[in-house]
């Protein structure tokens, strides 16, 4: 019989066999190398392409490069408007962190917040502040911007990984608020805003560069094959007709007198008489195109252009023009003119204050700024005289200078005028201009006739230096030489001591001018609030060179053109033939009486 195995032999373990745990190994080593093998060829064939567009995708970085924004210059290139160098600061978030910096007698790692204390003061940013900007995982972002090369070389100094910079530039105004409402301003992205900067933006802008190149860990650059640039081309110079000094006397003058007579704003408008180019383009209240955010929006355009007024009196030189030019008076005729007159369709008009019948030439009847008297000559012309003559001398047409916001006036067709209507025309109401056109109607007077379109931009200069003048202004006869001649010195008795003019007048000069006091509509158009205040005129009045035209809006301490504008015309108009260096008058006037009896 046989005996069962011994217990201790039952519970020992078999022995395995060597070579079927060598295959068994040996199949798991394969299996892992094919795993391996395969992610190969797929990196290195499959997708090698991918993966390292990827990989340089991450490494390229590409950059504009902005173009230098041009000058806007004065009439002797002197910079209203120019540009300085700026760098924005940049970081590169994921290596910030490897800052690091002496600290006592080692280098210590100070990172992220490290970074953030050094840079504020730098910056003038709170800590926190930089240390916002700085965190995360970013490979670009702004630190700040517009920081003057001096902070940027200081930053730079601090070797702080990942923080970099890039070129920028501020727009500035030298002169500050000196032209600031023609001038205008940019936007915080550089975009113009208003005025000649987006009127001219085409040249003055240029053409942004790019710049591309790879960047390393620490946010180094590494110029490679990749590598690429394409210059900016900086914009061109505009060159204006306005002269600074006169343009900031001006302000000046005017800014003052808005103040006394707490006038709502007043504009002041110099013309060079041959070429029509603005020698001075003032406005009051005005804005300071460094920071036109101080300045309340209404007073950061140019009233002088985009608000219509009645021109009151200084109108009646348009009507002594187209009377004289058509025959019908001469600067001699007596007249005797009442206080009030009534026309043959009923309509009747008054002088601004009580009198008796007065003696008056039609030379005095301009003088003394009489209504019924302009009124009673005027009748003479026909209705549709009256509207060429206006036409002719640009009312209620563009000027020309193409500027934003610009108006054009009011001038309704003749047929539409109503019975009053076709009588106030003639000596300022029931029409409405802008302060140019209304400047325009004496220096065409003063130019033996011919009106010349207004000029506020001389030429543009390119880039590599060339100047291009602007083009000749167009003109057009609107009476002859005979007639402008006689306005003159029509006008020249009305700035005498009989005239409503005579706070006007030029020591060692010959002025010719009309004051005009005109009641100033409501913004709703319906009815009038107030008064507008202005006197235009002319010198020296034997040959004149320079027209100057001063209005004030709604002044509250007087109205009368002849206290309010005549002394701000006298201050601009003594500075304007000083700086241009007209000698003074020697000939005597010979001018027309006033009077008879």
């Amino acid at each position: 019989m046989t005996q069962p195995p011994h217990p201790a032999l039952r519970s020992a373990p078999r022995l395995g066999s060597p070579d079927r745990r060598l295959r068994i190994t040996l199949l798991a080593v394969l299996f892992v190398l094919s795993l391996f093998v395969g992610r190969l060829v797929q990196i290195q064939g499959l997708d090698a392409s991918a993966l390292a567009a990827e990989a340089l995708g991450n490494r390229l970085q590409e950059h504009t490069v902005p173009a230098v924004r041009g000058d806007i210059t004065d009439a002797d290139g002197v910079v209203l408007a120019g540009t300085v160098e700026r760098r924005n600061v940049t970081v590169d978030q994921r290596v910030v962190g490897e800052y690091r910096k002496r600290v006592g007698d080692s280098v210590q790692t100070v990172g992220v917040q490290g970074a953030a204390e050094d840079l504020a003061p730098l910056l003038g940013l709170e800590v926190e502040e930089v240390a916002e900007r700085i965190t995360g995982d970013r490979p670009f972002a702004y630190v700040a911007k517009g920081v003057t090369p001096q902070v940027w070389r200081e930053v730079a100094a601090l070797q702080i990984p990942g923080i970099l910079s890039e070129p920028a530039f501020d727009r500035v105004y030298p002169a500050g608020n000196v032209a600031g409402n023609l001038l205008g301003f940019l936007g915080s992205d550089g975009t113009p805003l208003a005025g000649l900067e987006m009127t001219h933006d085409e040249v003055l802008a240029g053409t942004d560069g790019m710049r591309r190149y790879e960047q390393g860990r620490t946010g180094e650059r590494i110029w490679t094959d990749e590598a690429a640039e394409v210059p900016p081309v900086p914009g061109g110079d505009v060159r204006l007709t306005l002269r600074r000094d006169l343009q900031w006397y001006a302000e000046q003058v005017l800014t003052e007198q808005v103040e006394e007579m707490d006038a709502e704003w007043g504009s002041v408008v110099a013309i060079d008489v041959d070429s029509g180019e603005l020698l001075a383009f003032a406005e009051a209240p005005n804005v300071d195109p460094n920071d036109p955010a101080s300045t309340p929006a209404e007073d950061r355009g140019t009233r002088a252009l985009s608000d219509v007024i009645e021109p009151g009196s200084t109108a009646k030189v348009i009507t002594a023009a187209a009377a004289l030019e058509e025959g019908v008076t001469t600067p001699t005729e007596k007249l005797s003119v009442p206080y009030r007159y009534t026309t043959s369709n009923g309509q009747t008009f008054r002088d601004s204050s009580p009198h008796g019948v007065q003696q008056l030439t039609f030379a005095g009847v301009l003088g003394k700024s009489s209504n019924t008297g302009t009124v009673m000559v005027g009748e003479r012309l026909s209705v549709q005289q009256r509207y060429d003559y206006l036409r002719a001398f640009g009312i209620g047409q563009p000027t020309g200078l193409n500027f934003p916001g610009e108006t054009s006036g009011i001038l309704h067709d003749a047929e539409d005028w109503d019975g009053r209507t076709k009588y106030a025309v003639l000596f300022g109401q029931g029409f409405s201009l802008n302060m140019l056109q209304a400047a325009q109607v004496f220096a065409t007077i003063a130019n033996d006739g011919v009106r010349v379109a207004p000029r506020l931009v001389a030429g543009t200069t390119d880039p590599d230096g060339t100047y291009h003048p602007a083009p000749e202004p167009e003109s057009v006869r609107v009476v002859s030489p005979q007639t402008a001649r006689a306005v003159r010195e029509m006008l020249e008795g009305a700035v005498g001591e009989d005239g409503t003019g005579a706070n006007a007048a030029v020591p060692g000069y010959r002025v010719a001018g009309k004051t005009g006091t005109a009641q100033a509509p409501k913004e709703n158009g319906r009815g009038y609030s107030g008064y507008t205040s202005s006197f235009i005129g002319m010198a020296p009045a034997e040959d004149p060179q320079v027209v100057v035209a001063v209005t004030l809006q709604r002044p509250k301490n007087a109205h009368y053109g002849g206290t309010v504008a005549a002394p701000v015309f006298s201050d601009v108009m003594t500075y304007a033939l000083q700086e241009l260096r007209v000698p003074p008058s020697v000939e005597e006037p010979d001018l027309p009486p006033m009077e008879w009896q």
